[in-house]
């Protein structure tokens, strides 16, 4: 399965060691890749040439996850930057999907 972000580009995201588990950073990046489908309608991950809008929202919500799973931290808090990226982010969905229709 193809991704937004790759396992390097999650484990920079999060500011982790080179010995990172390569499974758990799969699994951000499957899970940035489906948030992003469910709510635009769009897989970008299939692009050749990643959007970079959806980059930053990606590294933006494990970045969320990652550092928000013990509870609130506000440091980390990027709900309304997710928000927003997600807004414009459906824009270019529904163009893109335009062109293939």
């Amino acid at each position: 399965m193809t991704n937004i972000l790759t396992t390097e580009q999650v484990k920079e995201a999060l500011y982790l060691d080179d010995d990172a588990n390569v499974q758990m950073l799969e699994m951000y990046s499957n899970q940035a890749t489906s948030y992003i489908f469910h709510k635009t309608g769009y897989d970008f991950s299939k692009d050749i040439e990643k959007e970079p809008l959806a980059i930053l929202c990606a590294q933006m919500y494990i970045r969320q996850i990652y550092f928000g799973s013990t509870g609130y931290n506000k440091q980390h808090d990027y709900l309304i930057g997710i928000g927003g990226l997600i807004s414009d982010l459906q824009i270019i969905a529904d163009e893109k999907l335009k062109v293939i229709l």
